[in-house]
């Protein structure tokens, strides 16, 4: 009988259920998708599968460096490290360079961005308890630019006197799968001097805008012109090393002038490599 009083019903109000089934089961299948989605995304954890790194008593000015989505240190950093190191050996007491692996956290896709900034803030707040620091010179690519944003924001929240230049790589700008141009309007805001690299033939997460607050150089032309197979989203951590290795990327802690030469939200192509053309110290 209730089977029948329903086929009924059915056939009673046909436009109503046409409606229920093409349009209302389908936006609330979608609210509740998102809901869902967006809850697994910016659910707090603990980051207890990592270990974040101590800064040394005695240091002055420290260099973070963080990789991005489903990368390690292997990749670029550590390369990059060994280069900043070369340039820091002249007080090894008072510099420190950190190549930071926060793996496992940076190998999903939905959550990179939240708990990379999440990573971040927590270092930062850790590394602004070190009584002699100065300066910081934080630097990330792809995801992890997100690092390096929330490390930048604790660290000036805490301690607004340290002097923090913050440097983009293919900075990934979409922020947990929703928010498109969150790095475009965030990165380098916090920083005394920002300066970012991209290719603008990359593909990935917003990659190929510089944000707004940072000096951006365009290094499309000087991958062509050097002849490097690379993608364009691998490319401006290369491009990177050999500034600092060359001992001509812009350099905040030698060059207080640098937010009146580099200003933001300007960006200029680069088309050579490192020493043949690239922007001065």
């Amino acid at each position: 009988m209730i089977a029948k009083n329903i086929v009924l019903w059915v056939s009673q109000h046909p436009v109503f259920v046409l409606l229920v089934i093409f349009l209302i089961l389908p936006v609330v299948t979608f609210v509740i998708g998102s809901a869902a989605v967006l809850a697994y995304t910016f659910w707090p954890i603990k980051y207890s599968d990592m270990t974040m790194p101590s800064i040394n008593r005695d240091t002055e000015h420290v260099v973070l460096l963080a990789h991005g989505l489903k990368d390690s240190p292997s990749s670029w950093s550590n390369a990059l490290k060994e280069s900043f190191d070369h340039r820091t050996k002249r007080h090894p007491a008072r510099d420190q360079v950190i190549a930071l692996d926060w793996n496992p956290y940076s190998g999903n896709t939905l959550r990179c961005s939240v708990d990379g900034k999440r990573i971040g803030t927590a270092l930062g707040q850790k590394m602004a308890d070190a009584a002699q620091l100065r300066s910081a010179h934080l630097v990330g690519h792809s995801c992890g630019a997100f690092v390096i944003l929330g490390f930048c924001e604790a660290l000036k929240a805490a301690r607004s006197d340290i002097q923090v230049q913050s440097t983009y790589l293919a900075p990934v700008s979409i922020y947990g799968g929703v928010f498109w141009n969150y790095g475009i309007t965030h990165f380098g805001s916090c920083a005394d001097f920002s300066d970012a690299y991209i290719d603008s033939e990359d593909t990935i997460g917003a990659s190929k805008q510089a944000p707004d607050n940072s000096h951006g150089f365009d290094v499309t032309n000087a991958r062509k012109n050097s002849g490097n197979s690379l993608s364009p989203h691998l490319w401006p951590p290369v491009y990177y090393r050999q500034l600092v290795t060359s001992n001509t990327y812009p350099n905040l802690r030698e060059n207080a002038l640098l937010s009146a030469l580099f200003p933001p939200d300007v960006v200029e192509k680069v088309n050579s490599a490192p020493g043949t053309g690239a922007p001065p110290l």
